[in-house]
């Protein structure tokens, strides 16, 4: 089942036209990642996801229900996390968390309870006394994520949600992540962060200048385009004087070299490898490593980008 559907979808803001018919799907229970430079349209689609703006054109559904037609049912499923998250600075993580919670209509009964079990998730039980203006970046944005939580949605948008934090705090915030992965939740992030997406995310999006340049798992984004196959070759020695011989096997389209042992081979065919390792030892070579070399995410979305 499709937690969140996306279809041609259209946004515009005066003439810049933000979204410019965008299309994809989030199954339920997988993270997904909207990848795209600042300005690419993220923002604008989890804004619409979270029935905060309206689409000029297009549809999206969170569990089937329409954010339009339907936006109070969508609003009771959804927990969003903008990129800057408005909190009270002068009151208590608690207050807060009260307050937000009786707007999310959380039974005044289990409103307590619910604080209680968010806080301790987030591993801010020793904090709820604390007033929130006195935390740090990294503690404030666990604070938001925990109000994200409070009505227990089952999808949430993520909007940036480790920006600006230090590493140490950034890791803590992934970590949670995985965590509502686990419990089952369905999740799309917003970021520009190409590690953190590789990491986190079942799927990426990858979306620039309102227009979904590629979606798929990062594994598939980062095949070689064209389905040629790279491998990286380390030998003891010196590979120099071998590399001819690589270059005489039908099916090998390029051979460069790295280092004095390291050389890099373009192939038509993953099986062609098997052939260029048994030439090169046939020659004397004395083979240490041969490894797929596959592109990063990050070259893969940096081309894209480009070509758009």
């Amino acid at each position: 089942m499709d937690a969140v559907e996306v279809r041609g979808l259209v946004k515009s803001f005066g003439e810049k036209k933000a979204l410019d018919g965008i299309s994809f799907s989030v199954r339920k229970g997988q993270i997904m990642g909207l990848l795209g430079p600042n300005g690419a349209g993220k923002t604008t689609t989890v804004r619409i996801l979270a029935t905060l703006l309206r689409p000029d054109a297009g549809t999206a559904k969170v569990m089937g229900l329409d954010v339009l037609d339907e936006a109070l049912e969508v609003r009771s499923l959804v927990g969003y996390l903008p990129e800057r998250p408005c909190l009270y600075e002068r009151l208590t993580v608690e207050d807060n968390l009260a307050f937000y919670g009786r707007l999310y209509d959380v039974p005044e009964g289990e409103l307590e309870a619910r604080i209680k079990e968010v806080l301790e998730f987030l591993g801010l039980e020793g904090r709820s006394g604390s007033k929130v203006g006195a935390l740090s970046k990294g503690l404030r944005q666990r604070v938001a994520i925990a109000r994200a939580l409070l009505h227990d949605p089952e999808v949430l948008l993520l909007d940036q949600p480790t920006s600006d934090l230090d590493p140490a705090s950034a890791r803590a915030i992934r970590d949670l992540i995985k965590g509502l992965r686990e419990q089952g939740k369905t999740i799309l992030i917003c970021t520009h962060n190409l590690t953190e997406a590789e990491e986190l995310c079942d799927v990426v999006a990858i979306i620039n200048e309102g227009h979904i340049l590629a979606v798929g798992q990062p594994g598939e984004l980062m095949r070689e385009p064209g389905d040629k196959y790279a491998f990286e070759l380390l030998s003891i020695g010196p590979i120099g004087p071998y590399l001819a011989r690589a270059r005489e096997v039908e099916g090998v389209i390029h051979v460069e070299q790295k280092g004095e042992d390291r050389a890099l081979l373009v192939l038509a065919r993953r099986e062609v490898i098997a052939d260029v390792v048994r030439e090169l030892a046939l020659s004397g070579c004395r083979m240490l490593e041969v490894k797929l070399a596959r592109p990063s995410l990050e070259d893969v979305y940096l081309r894209l980008v480009r070509e758009r």
